[in-house]
This record gives C-alpha cells, sequence and structure tokens, in this order.
C-alpha cells in the first residue's frame, strides 16, 4: 500500500509540519492545550471550562500591573497581526504603516513602563531600560530593510519581533513583577 507522507519522509530527516500561525503560536510556543479545535480536559469540561481564567495576554504574559498587562496583550495581538500581513506577500515597503504604528505603542509601552519602574524603585531599571533601546537599536535597521524592498526581511522582522517580546515579557518583565508593588 503506498503511504505518500511516508514517501515524502524517506528522502529526508525531517517531518515538516504545516500549520497555521495562530495554532502554531498557542501550540508550540506559549505551550497552551486550550486551541480552539484541542479537546477540553475530562475535568475541565466537567466544570464547565477552565478553573481559573488566564488574563488575555495568555499564560506568562501577566505582571499584575493591570495597565501593563493590558499594553502587553494590545502588543503581541499588534504583532501577530503585522506577522499576517507579512505573510500575504505583498511588497515589503507597504508594511511601514502597520510597522510604525506598532513601533509608536511599544514606544508609549516602554515609556509607561520605565516610569512604573521608576516608581516602585526597581533596582534594575538601568538593565531594563537598555534591553529597550537595544530593541530600538535592532529594529530601526529592520526597519531600514523593508523601508528599502528588501524581499528577505519579512521573515526577519517577524521571528525578531515575536521572539524579542516573547523573551522580554517572560523574563526581564518577569523580574519586576516578582517584587513586592508599594502600598
Amino acid at each position: 500500500m503506498y503511504d505518500p507522507a511516508l514517501d515524502r519522509r524517506k528522502n529526508g530527516r525531517f517531518r515538516i509540519l504545516y500549520m497555521d500561525f495562530r495554532s502554531f503560536w498557542l501550540r508550540l510556543i506559549l505551550r497552551r492545550k486550550d486551541t480552539p479545535g484541542a479537546t477540553p480536559k475530562a475535568k475541565d469540561a466537567a466544570a464547565g471550562g477552565h478553573p481559573q481564567a488566564p488574563h488575555k495576554g495568555g499564560p506568562g504574559f501577566t505582571t499584575g500591573v493591570t495597565k501593563l498587562d493590558d499594553q502587553h496583550h494590545e502588543i503581541r495581538e499588534a504583532i501577530l497581526g503585522l506577522q499576517k500581513e507579512l505573510g500575504r506577500g505583498s511588497a515589503p515597503e507597504s508594511h511601514l504603516p502597520t510597522l510604525d504604528a506598532l513601533l509608536q505603542r511599544m514606544n508609549d509601552h516602554f515609556r509607561y513602563e520605565e516610569s512604573y519602574l521608576e516608581h516602585i524603585k526597581f533596582p534594575d531599571l538601568a538593565h531594563h531600560k537598555g534591553e529597550h533601546d537595544r530593541f530600538r537599536s535592532d529594529v530601526s535597521l529592520l526597519r531600514e530593510r523593508l523601508a528599502d524592498g528588501d524581499q528577505g526581511v519579512s521573515l526577519d522582522l517577524s521571528s525578531f519581533l515575536f521572539n524579542w517580546f516573547r523573551r522580554h515579557t517572560l523574563e526581564e518583565d518577569a523580574t519586576f513583577a516578582k517584587r513586592e508593588r508599594p502600598r
């Protein structure tokens, strides 16, 4: 019996996984089991859903500061929107308005986050600001490539934004999320 899946794999060591981006993001990156189309666990189904509703930013994206968490969610959604737009294959420079709006939103968020960290007297504020400055520097180089019409920049930009934001919120922002807040 002929199996096209086996035939496709016999010539190479790697199996290619075909999955839409949203499923990839939820299942593999955020490691969420509650993706659309996934079957709920028995105890969750019996309870009528999830016992604890996570913040809309997703697991791990919460700092405990509502405004920051809301901004993280908005930025994540904007990155997903830009990635979807980049995936359409249109001219790279046509994505500049969407990228500029995302970068403006992120800069506003950085200013708010830095003022919050000053307010709570966060000891590692200089390092955190440095992370924001490095992001601005790196993304400006990618923006220049996009403006020049570089065909290969879409994937670079998409993966950079995704990876930087995920690492920053889950690792860097988690450091101040654990700190006790002033009363």
